[in-house]
């Protein structure tokens, strides 16, 4: 009867032999962890987003016109994508004159607004002028119309 006891007692000291190798175990698996996890937040520091690209188009239902009359007043506005500080666009317009027209209430106006552009008093030389919609956020993008003819008919104006 005493060899099934020794058993028994070497049994009962066997938990307490494992229990410093378990503990052990765990520790090799922590540090592992440890590191992946602390490459991995670093690894999220490091990527770059890069935003998407501003653009600019004319807005539907105020295109410019193809042809306006001396001192016509026409509805024109543009759209800027992807503008974060949504600062809108300043309009120019292009001629061989001195006078190419005006805006009202300023050259600038919000993304999908409305401005007016009266064309000049007097036709301009070469007859036409073009309207240019510039980006303020970023002066590289802008859109510009096809040549608006200036003269005795009217084409595609959209009142203000």
């Amino acid at each position: 009867m005493t060899a099934p006891f020794r058993a028994n007692r070497v049994l009962e000291d066997r938990p307490e032999a494992d229990s410093e190798p378990t503990t052990h175990r765990l520790s090799q698996f922590s540090t592992p962890i440890l590191v992946a996890a602390l490459s991995f937040l670093a690894a999220c520091g490091t990527q770059s987003f890069t935003p998407p690209a501003i653009t600019v188009t004319f807005t539907p239902g105020f295109t410019p016109p193809t042809a306006m009359t001396v001192s016509e007043q026409c509805g024109v506005a543009a759209t800027v994508a992807n503008d974060t500080k949504n600062q809108g666009v300043k309009w120019t317009a292009g001629c061989g004159s001195a006078s190419c027209g005006t805006f009202t209430p300023t050259a600038d106006s919000a993304s999908t607004i409305p401005i007016t552009y009266t064309s000049p008093s007097a036709i301009p030389s070469g007859n036409t002028v073009t309207l240019t919609a510039t980006s303020i956020t970023d002066p590289t993008k802008s859109v510009a119309s096809s040549p608006i003819t200036i003269g005795a008919t009217s084409s595609g104006c959209t009142v203000p």
